[in-house]
């Protein structure tokens, strides 16, 4: 199976040079996020009770508030409520981590097999894939380093720079985001 992923990487460094360096390689990477980010999170609407995960998450908070109440008041019939919950609580909690954790199961492979010809097609971690419009010189190391115009950033770093940006966005757009305000 290497073989095959080592050859497909040399096939596309050899047939497609120019997203080996930027801002090709900031577009190619910043595209294969989007893609990820989209198949994850319609995955998470295809295999999960959204509704229910939203409900659940609601019970939570409230569970939460009310065991602040009663810790702050003393309150022993609130303590008592609190208590008798705790096992319920515990259960919808357990319940809806496991909802969540079955699509990344389903899509772990694929994606882990996608992340190892990106960072081979970069050559390792410190390949220069994007240039910040500025110093980010705190960053140095594994993030990049400073070049002419900017900051370089790695394809680790932009990765996780650009993943991180577009998640929230796009769980949003897609309504996977369970946190309740």
């Amino acid at each position: 199976m290497q073989d095959i992923l080592t050859d497909f990487v040399l096939w596309l460094s050899t047939n497609f040079p120019m997203f080996l360096t930027p801002p090709w390689s900031g577009i190619l990477i910043a595209t294969v996020s989007v893609i990820v980010s989209t198949i994850s999170n319609l995955g998470m609407k295809r295999f999960t009770d959204m509704r229910r995960l939203k409900r659940h998450q609601q019970e939570i908070k409230q569970y939460q508030k009310m065991q602040q109440e009663a810790n702050k008041t003393g309150n022993e019939k609130l303590l008592r409520k609190v208590r008798r919950r705790k096992s319920y609580i515990d259960r919808i909690q357990r319940d809806s981590m496991t909802a969540r954790c079955k699509p990344s199961l389903i899509f772990m492979i694929p994606f882990m097999l996608i992340f190892w010809v990106l960072r081979d097609f970069y050559s390792g971690d410190y390949t220069i894939v994007a240039i910040l419009p500025f110093n980010a010189f705190f960053l140095t190391g594994i993030a990049g380093t400073t070049v002419p115009g900017g900051f370089g950033m790695t394809y680790m770093a932009f990765y996780m720079l650009v993943g991180l940006g577009l998640s929230s966005i796009l769980q949003r757009i897609m309504g996977t985001q369970i946190m309740t305000t």
